[in-house]
């Protein structure tokens, strides 16, 4: 095994131990076969596929079964068979189902954590944060659920990416069903074992049959059956990448509801702050923390021409530091990113536009056989370049140079922020401006992203009239 919990300079922390504990936990449980579930029903099609973490290409999960044709449609039938019976159970019964997956889930904290890690790469600080922010969406929904009034609409899918694979589904997903609705449940097929991990505890705790549903797709082909199924009232999408981007497209009723958590740029504007390394460390943090793969990962950073080489050189000072390896190690402040398709499309971008890369992290060190990559930072993009107004979810950081504050601001407006933006200044001046003009769910003001938290609609009258 490429991680070995009798190495001790992995750690230097007790929560490191106790983290590495829970790894080897997750490492060494029995590896299952991981049906589609729906109405109460484990479905297999008896055709197989195996799940690997990008940590090493030899940690697999367990085998899942292809959806066959049709199982998409039958899920929903359950569903709003479901939905008949589940809407009209108290809100306080309903509600005490997911009190128990709370305990739980707060008990085994450290466990959640690690089988974040092993599913999608991310070192323990992100993964716990991961955890701790559902556990903070959870908290939240309940102490809702106590004055609730609302009305359920009916059926939710709930697709999600790997950007967070635990935190945002789970929350929308728990939100949703609290509020008495139905819930369809169509996670990353990179990192689906968070999502199972939810559905069998609360199996465990006896929800009824019907009301949540789980089906991962290696092919993606029924995100859209799901999404297109007149008979689901919303859909919850959280991540990154083409199946997500294309559900904003998709032809379907008007009146169903849209939670719209698709990750952007993200961007900064960087203009006079008061400590400029400081500023370059947070955009560092900001951009390639999780390898620039979190919901509110920065792939954008505007500076104006006085302070373009400053930051320039604060940047790559910090670059020089950046250390990208095992992610149960401590020393690492990344590990790997999602997939080798991932890698590949990574390489390629890279590659075409090797002329504008100004700085790039040390080569990852003594990894596992995963897809390690050293982020990068460019820059002088042609204006025509995707990079320079579509997120690539990937460890590619565009820095913009303009001439004035007042472009800076223009630029801002005509990049696809999606869920949050970013300010580094001390005049108070400009952040007045910036919190009056950048309208943006989150605003990370002289500070990093890292912190920001997912689901930020995870709220019961999202999911309720």
């Amino acid at each position: 095994m490429p991680i070995m919990a009798e190495i001790p300079s992995l750690q230097t922390t007790s929560e490191g131990e106790d983290y590495e504990k829970a790894i080897d936990q997750v490492l060494g449980a029995e590896k299952k076969d991981y049906p589609s579930y729906f109405g109460g029903m484990k479905v297999a099609s008896g055709v197989e596929f195996i799940i690997t973490s990008p940590i090493d290409d030899s940690i697999r999960y367990g085998i899942f079964q292809e959806p066959e044709e049709g199982v998409m449609v039958e899920a929903v039938t359950a569903s709003v068979k479901a939905f008949g019976t589940w809407s009209k159970v108290p809100i306080e019964e309903r509600a005490s189902y997911f009190g128990q997956f709370l305990k739980y889930l707060k008990a085994r904290r450290m466990y959640y954590a690690a089988l974040v890690t092993v599913s999608t790469g991310m070192v323990r600080q992100d993964a716990l944060h991961e955890v701790d922010s559902l556990i903070g969406s959870m908290e939240a929904m309940l102490e809702e659920a106590k004055s609730y009034k609302g009305k359920p609409l009916g059926v939710w899918a709930v697709i999600s990416a790997h950007n967070s694979p635990f935190a945002s589904p789970v929350a929308y997903a728990a939100a949703a069903m609290i509020a008495g609705n139905t819930v369809i449940m169509n996670p990353s097929k990179s990192c689906p074992m968070p999502v199972y991990s939810f559905y069998e505890v609360m199996e465990r705790y006896g929800l009824p049959a019907g009301v949540l549903s789980l089906i991962v797709d290696r092919k993606d082909e029924s995100t859209e059956e799901l999404a297109n199924d007149m008979r689901v009232v919303g859909v919850a999408a959280t991540g990154s990448g083409e199946r997500l981007e294309d559900l904003m497209f998709l032809q379907v009723d008007d009146e169903l509801r849209f939670v719209n958590e698709i990750k952007g740029m993200n961007p900064a504007i960087v203009y006079r702050p008061a400590d400029m390394k400081a500023a370059a460390k947070a955009i560092v943090e900001s951009a390639f923390a999780y390898s620039g793969q979190r919901l509110h990962s920065c792939s954008k950073v505007i500076v104006t021409a006085d302070d373009q080489k400053r930051l320039i050189e604060a940047i790559s000072e910090n670059m020089k530091d950046l250390r990208v390896g095992d992610p149960v190690d401590d020393t690492s402040f990344t590990g790997p990113i999602i997939s080798r398709d991932a890698e590949r499309r990574f390489k390629s971008l890279v590659e075409e536009n090797l002329p504008f890369v100004i700085s790039k992290a040390p080569a990852p060190v003594d990894v596992p056989s995963g897809p390690y990559v050293s982020p990068v930072v460019v820059s002088g993009l042609d204006e025509e370049n995707d990079l320079g107004f579509m997120d690539s979810g990937l460890p590619i950081l565009n820095i913009k140079v303009v001439g004035t504050l007042d472009e800076a601001f223009e630029e801002i407006q005509d990049t696809e922020c999606a869920l949050s933006a970013g300010l580094f200044a001390k005049d108070p001046k400009v952040i007045a401006r910036f919190k009056e003009e950048v309208d943006v769910p989150l605003r990370y003001i002289n500070e990093s992203s890292r912190g920001l938290p997912p689901a930020l609609n995870a709220g019961l009258a999202t999911f309720s009239r």
